[in-house]
C-alpha cells in the first residue's frame, strides 16, 4: 500500500521539517515505526535493517547543530558498513 502524495498547492514543503514532524508524531516514537512511516514502500523489497540503517544515517544528517551531524567520511563510513539482516526480515 502506497502513502498519498502530499498536496503542494497551497504551500511548500520542505522534507527535513516534514521528516520530523512526521516522526514526532508516532506515539511509541520507535525508529522502525519511523521508518515504515517515513519511508517509500517501494524500499520494503530490501532488507529491512539496510533500510533503517540508511535512514538513522539520514536523521543524523539533519540535526539541527552542525556539530552533531557527522563528517562526509563518517557517512561514508557508516554507509560502508551496513547491518547484515537475514532474508524475509522485512516487516
Amino acid at each position: 500500500m502506497s502513502k498519498p502524495v502530499v498536496e503542494l498547492e497551497e504551500e511548500a514543503v520542505n522534507i527535513v521539517s516534514w521528516v520530523r514532524k512526521t516522526a514526532s508524531q508516532i506515539p511509541q516514537q520507535s525508529t522502525t515505526s519511523s521508518v515504515v512511516k517515513v519511508v517509500d514502500s517501494r524500499l520494503s523489497r530490501f532488507p529491512f535493517a539496510s533500510v533503517e540503517h540508511v535512514f538513522k544515517i539520514a536523521m543524523m544528517c539533519i540535526e539541527n547543530h552542525s556539530s552533531a551531524r557527522p563528517t562526509m567520511r563518517e557517512v561514508v563510513y557508516f554507509h560502508t558498513n551496513l547491518p547484515c539482516s537475514a532474508p524475509g526480515t522485512n516487516p
